[in-house]
Order: structure tokens, then sequence, then C-alpha cells
């Protein structure tokens, strides 16, 4: 069976394409679907868990959570919010040559609900060319309300616009200043189970002695559970 001029051509972009992106963000593209419904957790029957990480609450970076991913060869998807990326791109510019999945987390309007259509879409929009700008890749289809300020209004436009609304499974309330490194761990490991998404933050208050502090010991422990750790696309496409 031949293929048509226009068939090659489609093919041939495709490889470019991942040869220039990556094989792990052209994955991420094709294989996620657009979708309003937004995704709290994978398929509960197999024991794959997403350990993501919200970037842009504004603190100070805990960069000793990039070194530990890296020991312990873990990839991850980190959620950044544009305004960020804008403020550290050799950082955000790290954590994509590590390996990591880069989401979109919106720019910089956390309540989302509150705005107009196209406030929304502005958001979206303006978080997508800040993290591109410095990653070379799209963030779409993955993208979280940041605060979580999110309806179906605000899922639908996201949609619209190429994004799978990601939602969690469980968050934990390591963005509180009263955070200590034995309580994240203990929320982590509790809520530990199959599919689930949990989250932990990057630049929260304590992250660098909550957080960062516990995550070694929560990557070992939950891979002992039976866990295998993966990206929202491998939690998505069934992985594992």
């Amino acid at each position: 069976m031949t293929r048509s001029h226009s068939e090659i051509v489609v093919v041939a972009l495709a490889w470019m394409l991942a040869l220039v992106v990556g094989p792990t963000a052209l994955w991420a593209q094709s294989t996620v679907p657009v979708s309003e419904e937004e995704v709290v957790r994978g398929d509960p029957t197999r024991p794959n868990l997403a350990l993501v990480i919200n970037v842009g609450a504004g603190y100070e970076p805990a960069t000793g959570m990039l070194d530990t991913l890296a020991e312990k060869g873990l990839r991850t998807t980190f959620f950044v919010l544009g305004w960020w990326a804008d403020q550290q791109p050799e950082l955000l510019r790290r954590i994509a040559d590590d390996g990591h999945e880069i989401a979109s987390h919106g720019h910089s309007v956390f309540e989302l609900t509150r705005v107009s259509d196209a406030d929304v879409r502005e958001d979206l929009e303006r978080a997508d060319a800040s993290i591109s700008a410095v990653t070379g890749r799209t963030t779409r289809p993955l993208w979280s309300a940041s605060a979580s300020d999110r309806d179906r209004r605000v899922n639908r436009i996201a949609a619209s616009l190429g994004y799978r609304p990601i939602f969690w499974t469980y968050a934990t309330s390591d963005w509180r200043p009263t955070a200590t490194a034995e309580g994240i761990y203990r929320e982590v490991m509790n809520n530990a189970s199959n599919g689930a998404i949990i989250v932990i933050h990057f630049d929260s208050p304590t992250t660098t002695t909550s957080t960062a502090a516990a995550l070694p010991r929560m990557i070992d422990d939950l891979r002992a559970a039976g866990f295998t750790l993966v990206t929202i696309t491998e939690l998505l496409v069934g992985a594992g």
C-alpha cells in the first residue's frame, strides 16, 4: 500500500517534531486527550502514582528537590506558573533539561472563576508563551488551575485552547508555614493509592525544610510499598 504525498509529509513532520521537542513532549501531546472533563486520578486498578510538583508560590525554590529526583532516577510532572517562568528561566530550564514533564499552572490569575472568559483565555495563553519561551515546547495538553480555582466554565475554556484539566486526588499541606518534613511524609504515605495524583510544592514557605527534606524517604518508601512513580502523561496512558 503506497502513501500519498500528503501522508508522507505528515509522517516526516512528526519525526522532525520528535527530534526537536523530544519524544516525551511529543508523546504527551499525542496521547493525552483534550477534554473539559477534569482528571482526578489514573487507573485505580494499577499501582501507578503521580507525585506532581506545583511551582509558583513565590518563596525560596527548593532546588535540592531536583538533586533528589535526579539521584532517585525519577521524572515527574511540574505544573508551572507563567510569571515564575518569566522570573526563573534558568531554573525552569534545568527542570526541563532534567527530563521532567512541564505543564501549565496558568500565568498569574489565581481566581479564574471570578474573571471573564477572555481573561481566562489570556491567562492560559500567556502562561504557555512564557513557559515555552524557556523550554522550547508547549505545555499543552496538561493544565491545572492555580489555587484549584476552576469550574465547568473555566475547564471548558481550557479545553477549547487544547488543554485537559488536571486536578488532584490529594494535595499536601506543605504550602502552610507550619509544615514539617515528618508531617508531609505522613500525608503522602497515608494518602497513597493506585492511580493517585498527589501534589507537593517546589517553592512554598517551608518547602526547603519540609518537602525537600522528606522527599528522599518519601520516594524510597512509596516504591517499597509497590507503587510505580510516573508522570501525569504516563498515569493517563497506563504506563508502568
